[in-house]
This record gives structure tokens, sequence and C-alpha cells, in this order.
């Protein structure tokens, strides 16, 4: 019988750390499928959005600068090298150019991805991800999240009318952001395995395969 884990992912599109643990997290459930065997054990992964600035616009700012603000730029000139290096051992080439906007929309293309297959959404999550990190863009502006819907095969005309241009689960997200924090979640990425074991911060692999073999037992 195939034992099924449940894992809830909130996350922010434009958080560097969630894009790193789901990474780590991937490399995890990989590394315990051929631990079990892929006939024994599954995964359900279920993404809630989260907005690390809610204040932020769809043209958005710069995105240097918006750290440099925000962190200062000693800071700054030490965090970039810092989380390029991490993130290279991921296979993800941070770039920080390019402008930071508003994400509310993104989350928004994501949970409409969700409701037709988990496999589109995750096409359209690291399309996003490759996007703001890696390409320069800002997942702010329409073209970018049509782009990004095209790699789940997610519908223009829903992008552009629907999602960017109306309020297709727009409340649905707003309440699950709002969830979230009242849930007591005040950074990202944060994991709930199971509605047993919850995790904060990009964890290393390992440390979820440990997570997995908890609950595992328990079913």
């Amino acid at each position: 019988m195939v034992k099924v884990i449940n894992v809830t992912i909130t996350t922010d599109t434009i958080c560097p750390w969630c894009y790193i643990g789901k990474k780590r997290f991937e490399r995890a459930v990989a590394a315990f499928k051929e631990l079990k065997g892929p006939e024994n054990v599954a995964f359900k992964v279920n993404y809630q959005p989260f907005l690390l600035d809610p204040t932020l616009s769809k043209t958005g700012k710069n995105k240097l600068e918006h750290y440099k603000s925000k962190f200062g730029e000693a800071r700054t000139a030490q965090m970039i090298p810092y989380m390029q290096q991490v993130g290279a051992k991921e296979g993800i080439s941070f770039s920080y150019g390019g402008m930071l906007g508003n994400s509310l929309d993104s989350h928004r293309l994501v949970k409409y991805a969700g409701t037709l297959s988990h496999d589109a959404q995750d096409q359209v999550i690291n399309a996003l991800y490759r996007s703001y990190f890696e390409e320069e863009k800002n997942i702010g502006d329409v073209e970018v999240l049509v782009e990004a819907g095209r790699a789940g095969g997610v519908n223009e005309d829903v992008v552009r009318n629907e999602i960017f241009g109306g309020d297709l689960l727009l409340q649905e997200t707003q309440v699950a952001v709002g969830n979230a924090r009242e849930s007591g979640i005040n950074g990202v990425p944060h994991f709930v395995i199971e509605e047993k074991v919850q995790v904060s911060g990009a964890q290393d692999s390992d440390a979820f395969v440990q997570y997995f073999e908890q609950v595992f037992q328990e079913k």
C-alpha cells in the first residue's frame, strides 16, 4: 500500500530562500522515494501564498536598490555573493538586476495552475522563480506571468484577462495570505508535513528526509 505524505509549503515567489528550499525539498523527496521505493510512498504538495512586502506595486522598484535600502550597502555587498554561492550549489544562478514587483498576481497564477494539476502548478512556480531570480524579470508584469503560465499549460487569456485584468481567485488568495499570518507564519519558506511537523526555513535535504521518516513510520 502506498503511503501518501501530505506537505503544505507556504512560500513567496520573490523569496530567494523559498527557491533554495524548494530545490532542497525536492532532492529530499527523490532521496526518500529511492529509500522506500516509489511504489511505497508518494507526496501530495499544497502550495500556499505569502507576501513578504504587500506594499510593492506591480510596476515595482529596482531590486538592487531595494536591498540596499532594506539591508544597507555593506550588508548587501556581503549578502549577494553569499546567496549566489548557496544558490550555485542548488543549480540556481541568482541575479540581483531587474525590478522587484508585487507578487500577489503570481500567487493567483500558482493557485489557478493548481486547479489544473500538481505538475502544472510546479512548472509555473519553477518558471516564476527562474524569471525573477535568474532572468531579471518583474513577476508583477503581465508578460512575465503569461510566459510562466505557458510553462504550466495555463491559457494566455486566463492570465491576461481573468488574473491580471480581473479578480479570478483574488479573494481566495488574499484570504490564504491572511490565514498564513494568523497561523503564526512570519517568514518563508514554511513547511507543514502531515499536520505534525513544522519546518521553518530552507533546511538541508537530509533534515527533510528525517522528517519524512518520522511521519512515514506513524502512518
